[in-house]
């Protein structure tokens, strides 16, 4: 099956722009620093491997901006299918920061795409050396052996896989993995195995790995409209993009013949610690411009990040104080002490709630000019 771990992707064309621009989107702190998460969440996209995006900017310290601009120059022109300057584009960061996990595991899908696979298990090496850790490039190395329709070893490295990290994947990766080593074996003809793998596939609703597995035995004993029953069922129940991305195996396999034209699938997968890591940093982005939107006045604006801020990482303190405060500009009283009151519960040692709820609880039923607010102070409030 075809993927690649990128920025977020369910996009073609058009849309492929928006996702390098936004879905990568360098998010500043107050202090301008980069942010950690926005620069190494991963994507998983069609083409039977796992590419960044975008690469962890922080390692490459002195001149990470211009690195970060080769690689995504790299990354554009491998979606272009612009093999040979992709590859140029990432010779010349090897020549400045060999050690990049992230260029390495691309350069090792390009190799893939053009059926190098032994120049691409090199390069993917070398990407799991540098970072033992990178799911990405250990994908695309079990990846390797299921393109070149070696079921066995395809099935022995997605079995590591899960087994030296299946716990901390998302429940979108591990069913993906387990989906491809359950067609490992009935590629090989031992349907005896189906049952327990798709036993372990019936605890989550999360993918359509179920439907896609019914499909591929179907399609194994020749049954191409049972097969496509169990597909049309999951396109009703799941998000085109992740129908497309498990289909994909069942084309790579030959089972299907894969739509002309056709876009490469994708779907951004992460462990829980990078999911958390997202969310959080998701939250004080959001946070932060509502505090800037709070300062040039544009109330309207303001709650609506608060509330972005609130729904990726509910019940902050900070971020109900400030609730607080973009609605006592807004004159709404009542609403602004009880998100004061609230915050004081989530957190009884943060000082401004309680300044605050003092403040708007005195501010109630005053006419406007008798209304003294010092915002400075709930301005310079951190996020926490």
């Amino acid at each position: 099956m075809a993927v690649e771990w990128c920025p977020v992707r369910f996009f073609p064309n058009q849309a492929e722009n928006y996702r390098v621009q936004c879905n990568f989107r360098l998010v500043r702190s107050a202090d301008q620093s980069f942010s950690p998460y926005f620069m190494r969440i991963w994507k998983i996209a069609a083409v039977t491997a796992l590419a960044l995006s975008s690469f962890a900017a922080d390692n490459v310290a002195p001149t990470k901006s211009e690195l970060e601009e080769m690689y995504n120059k790299a990354f554009r022109a491998f979606d272009a299918n612009n093999f040979p300057e992709a590859l140029r584009e990432l010779d010349a960061i090897d020549a400045r920061q060999p050690d990049l996990a992230a260029s390495q595991n691309l350069r090792g899908v390009i190799l893939m795409r053009q059926g190098n696979y032994d120049k691409a298990q090199t390069a993917l090496l070398e990407a799991a050396r540098i970072d033992p850790k990178f799911w990405n490039a250990r994908f695309n190395l079990a990846e390797i052996p299921f393109l070149k329709k070696d079921w066995t070893e395809a099935r022995n490295r997605f079995q590591q896989l899960l087994s030296s990290g299946g716990s901390d994947l998302a429940s979108e990766a591990s069913q993906l993995v387990n989906y491809k080593i359950l067609l490992t074996y009935l590629l090989e003809g031992k349907e005896n195995m189906v049952d327990s793998i798709l036993a372990k596939l019936e605890l989550s609703s999360d993918t359509p790995a179920v439907d896609y597995v019914k499909a591929a035995v179907a399609l194994q004993h020749k049954n191409q409209k049972e097969a496509k029953d169990w597909m049309s069922a999951a396109e009703k129940d799941f998000s085109p993009q992740l129908n497309k991305l498990f289909a994909e195996s069942l084309y790579e396999v030959g089972w299907l013949e894969k739509p002309a034209g056709a876009a490469r699938p994708s779907l951004p997968l992460m462990t829980a610690a990078e999911r958390a890591e997202k969310t959080k940093a998701m939250s004080r982005s959001r946070f932060e411009q509502a505090q800037q939107a709070l300062r040039q006045r544009d109330f309207v604006a303001a709650r609506k990040l608060i509330d972005e801020a609130d729904q990726a990482e509910p019940n902050q303190a900070a971020t109900l104080n400030l609730r607080g405060e973009i609605l006592m500009e807004q004159k709404e009283f009542e609403e602004a002490e009880a998100a004061f009151k609230k915050a004081a519960k989530v957190d009884p040692k943060f000082r401004d709630t309680q300044k605050r709820g003092s403040v708007s609880k005195r501010c109630i039923n005053k006419p406007p000019e008798a209304i003294k607010i010092r915002r400075q102070n709930s301005l310079s409030s951190k996020f926490t």
